[in-house]
């Protein structure tokens, strides 16, 4: 008898019959991908229900999963999963599978999972409603409770965390066009199939199928939960139609206002930000930081690479203080690396940074651009590893920015001011500062005087350099590490400044 005892019997008779013929595996999901882009692209079936289409975000909120009836719960496995309702704004359509023995088996849609005693529902829900994402929940903070770790949900969309973290940027399985010559896309994944792990698992594989007018796509992501929640992901694409922005492991954050930005927007807080910068590791073992911005309008940097050592958005202040929030927990946010497996060749890491006046908008994206466009005659396969975490000190393995402050240059008309606050490392020598130098080269601009100062009571060391611009029409590229003995003590500072 089957286990979700509300699973119509003849969706049941055809599920089974369907298992028999293939062993779900990754190999078979590419060949649903590859047969799925060689057909016309269908969107997805949005539509809903009348008593669905005018809920909001409050009546979304107000509909809960059962607990009681989340997916392995009465096995008792590590792992479960819990669904998230359709309707109003939440209007996507995913189905899930869960996957025992290589055989297929759906999660039907239920009213029985839900509870809806806060809303009100008029009208009978259909069985094939569907889902609108899901949440896996496991024991990561304690073994006396099962913690959410990663949640599916929009698109294709996922958000995980590490140990004593709280939801911030998410990932996406593909970015199209990203502020690009034409609309940008959003694919979706529109067909999840989750291994049942079992009683003693310390991870959990997930397959799912992308879709999009350009593109179709097969992922398989393994989870490990931990402090440092890891992601083992997969991925083969197939075009429809020549692809040419095409973004890999794609990061998606919020970066309001920061210590340095002109405008708070009147708000009472310090800081409002998911991320505070990006973080590239090039091929040449080069350590770059660039800190977010959202000011000067939309900025599109470019970081030319062959086949990067790992790119990330990281959120590095954890000081309560600079955010002064006691609901959103800013300083708890998940830094989230990517680590670049096979088939990522030549391209360049792109940070996009988009203005927004709101702290809801996420308005930077950063992912690797490859140089060759996606062709149909030339599908892609490609790997990489995603770290959800709080801190790593080995991002880098040297001194690390703690801080960018920005001002006038009161002595220099039209010029700033920057003052850069690096932390300590191996190689600097404390007792003898003069040992240590700052090195910065300027693009269209102006060095007007740089000094070196030992910060005693930070444990640190604070650079400060006038700018001006050789073009105020222009921006100005900068960048600044710190130097002894000939070698590099520091990461690379790097700021795009719009005069």
């Amino acid at each position: 008898m089957n286990k979700y005892s509300w699973v119509p019997a003849v969706l049941l008779c055809a599920t089974l019959t369907g298992a028999a013929q293939d062993r779900f595996d990754f190999n078979v999901l590419k060949n649903r991908a590859q047969n799925l882009a060689a057909a016309p692209y269908q969107p997805s079936d949005r539509s809903l229900p009348e008593a669905l289409q005018n809920f909001n975000y409050d009546d979304m909120r107000n509909v809960r999963f059962d607990p009681k009836s989340a997916i392995w719960r009465m096995e008792r496995l590590p792992f479960q999963l819990q669904f998230v309702h359709r309707g109003g704004p939440q209007n996507g359509h995913i189905t899930v599978n869960s996957i025992e023995d290589g055989r297929e088996e759906p999660i039907p849609f239920s009213k029985s999972l839900f509870n809806y005693s806060q809303v009100k529902i008029n009208g009978r829900l259909p069985d094939d409603l569907g889902f609108n994402g899901f949440r896996i929940h496991y024991p990561l903070n304690s073994m006396e409770y099962l913690d959410e770790v990663i949640v599916f949900q929009g698109a294709s969309y996922f958000r995980a965390l590490g140990k004593g973290l709280h939801y911030g940027l998410s990932a996406r399985g593909l970015a199209i066009n990203v502020v690009g010559k034409t609309p940008e896309e959003f694919p979706e994944f529109t067909d999840f199939w989750v291994e049942k792990p079992d009683s003693r698992a310390d991870r959990i594989k997930i397959y799912a199928l992308l879709n999009s007018p350009s593109l179709a796509g097969a992922y398989e992501m393994e989870v490990i939960p931990g402090v440092d929640t890891v992601m083992e992901i997969k991925a083969a694409l197939f075009a429809r139609q020549p692809v040419v922005g095409l973004g890999l492991a794609p990061l998606t954050s919020m970066f309001w206002f920061g210590e340095f930005s002109k405008s708070r927007f009147g708000d009472f807080r310090p800081e409002v930000h998911d991320s505070d910068g990006l973080l590239v590791h090039t091929s040449a073992d080069e350590w770059l930081w660039r800190p977010l911005s959202n000011e000067g309008g939309i900025k599109v940097s470019c970081f030319a690479n062959e086949k990067p050592l790992g790119f990330g958005l990281l959120q590095r202040d954890r000081n309560y203080s600079n955010y002064e929030d006691l609901e959103t927990f800013y300083q708890n946010r998940p830094s989230t690396w990517v680590e670049p497996g096979e088939g990522f060749g030549n391209g360049e890491i792109r940070l996009v940074e988009l203005p927004t006046n709101m702290e809801y908008a996420d308005n930077i994206v950063a992912f690797w651009m490859p140089a060759e466009p996606l062709l149909p005659e030339q599908p892609i396969e490609f790997s990489y590893r995603l770290h959800w975490f709080r801190d790593d000190p080995a991002l880098p393995p040297l001194a690390k920015t703690l801080s960018t402050r920005i001002g006038d240059a009161a002595e220099y008309p039209g010029s700033k001011k920057f003052v850069l606050d690096f932390s300590n490392a191996p190689g600097m020598d404390r007792n003898n500062p003069d040992s240590v130098k700052p090195i910065i080269t300027l693009t269209n601009g102006n060095l007007k005087g740089k000094h070196l100062q030992r910060n005693d009571l930070g444990n640190a060391w604070r650079v400060f350099f006038d700018v001006e611009p050789v073009d105020p029409a222009q921006p100005v590229e900068m960048r600044c590490f710190l130097q002894s003995d000939g070698l590099p003590r520091s990461e690379t500072w790097t700021y795009y400044w719009k005069p």
